[in-house]
Formats: C-alpha cells, sequence, structure tokens
C-alpha cells in the first residue's frame, strides 16, 4: 500500500515540475489549442507526426489540469480549463483521423487509377 502512494506522489512531483505542462505556458497557447495545425507546405506524414506530438501535450496536460483540479493543495487550473482541454483533445483527434482517411483515399485513387 505504500509503494503506491510512493508512486502517487512521485507522479505528482513530476507533474507540477513539468515546465511542459505548466499554467503559464498553457496560459500562453490556450487559444491555439482548439485550432487545427496549419498545413501549408507540410508533407501528410510530417503534418501526422504533428497532430500525434499535440495529443501528446494535450494528455499530458489533461492530467495535469486533472491532478490540480483534484488535489487539496489546488491549483491554477479550472473546470473550464479541463473541459477546454477535452475539447481540443477530440477536435484534434478528428483532425488526426480526417487526415489519415485522406491520404488512405489519396492511396487508394493513386493504385485504381495506375
Amino acid at each position: 500500500m505504500t509503494d503506491v502512494f510512493n508512486r502517487r506522489d512521485a507522479i505528482r512531483l513530476t507533474m507540477r515540475n513539468d515546465q511542459s505542462t505548466d499554467f503559464a505556458t498553457y496560459r500562453e497557447i490556450m487559444g491555439e489549442l482548439l485550432r487545427p495545425i496549419e498545413a501549408h507546405g507540410l508533407d501528410v506524414d510530417t503534418l501526422k507526426r504533428l497532430y500525434e506530438s499535440k495529443l501528446v501535450y494535450l494528455e499530458n496536460l489533461r492530467v495535469r489540469c486533472f491532478f490540480e483540479l483534484n488535489s487539496a493543495a489546488g491549483g491554477h487550473f479550472t473546470m473550464n480549463d479541463y473541459k477546454l482541454i477535452l475539447q481540443a483533445l477530440a477536435d484534434t483527434n478528428r483532425h488526426l483521423r480526417n487526415l489519415i482517411l485522406l491520404a488512405i483515399s489519396t492511396n487508394l485513387k493513386k493504385r485504381t487509377a495506375s
């Protein structure tokens, strides 16, 4: 049982010290989180990787926000921040799914044209 608490404390400490998911950084870019990634001049593979990276960032941010909302000490994140992060995750997943479907469709059209 103590081992579980030690792991939880380690996760909380890591989340608290993680600069990539800190509140100040989140506030700077929160408006961008809901927008699709600009695709001008990017190939499909690069765009896919960018969306995957964005999803990893958003998931880490969601976990940090969740921990702060549910901790006794509290934090800067609010329930509205949590909802925005969840919406950004859903939108980003949708954009990635559409990108993959477009790539598959384009690839199939090339094969049938040959």
